[in-house]
């Protein structure tokens, strides 16, 4: 599901998209089955093979760390010195248990280096792998408990509640 809205005014609920299709939903910032657009411009990427160290695009921020060292039992985690842009787009990709999470657990400042000076300071959004669930009850239960009134509301029923098949 895309959701979108302004605060006191108004709210969309879309009907569920597959990744691939939000996904681009998102990017084309265009909600095709709505015939709704929520942002001016569609976001866009380039793509660079190669990039050179000295060119710091206007407007942005440059980041840079040295070497760090996480252990945790029996891993070990050796990150060497490094730096990028706040324009960047850097992906992670490898093997189960090459340290990815690690890594990015310590880039949002949840774990220290045990050895080196640590990351600068990030603005990083970190979702867990396992979310342990606060709630006992359903999902239909907790919307009772929490928002009781906007829960029996007709519309709220017709924009949320059967999209989401609750």
């Amino acid at each position: 599901c895309c959701l979108y809205g302004v605060p006191g005014a108004y709210g969309v609920v879309s009907m569920p998209f597959s990744v691939r299709e939000g996904i681009n939903v998102f990017l084309a910032g265009f909600i095709p089955t709505e015939n709704l657009r929520f942002r001016d411009t569609a976001l866009s990427f380039k793509v660079s093979e190669t990039a050179d160290d000295n060119d710091v695009a206007p407007g942005t921020k440059q980041y840079e760390s040295g070497d760090m060292k996480v252990v945790l039992g029996g891993f070990t985690l050796n990150i060497e010195a490094g730096s990028f842009q706040d324009s960047e787009i850097v992906v992670m990709l490898g093997e189960n248990g090459t340290g990815k999470t690690t890594f990015i657990r310590l880039l949002a400042g949840v774990l220290k280096p045990d050895e080196g000076d640590g990351v600068p300071e990030l603005n990083v959004s970190y979702k867990p792998q396992k979310i342990a669930p606060k709630f006992e009850g359903t999902v239909r239960q907790l919307l009772h408990l929490k928002i009781r009134d906007a829960y029996l509301h007709p519309q709220f029923v017709t924009d949320v509640m059967k999209p989401m098949m609750i």
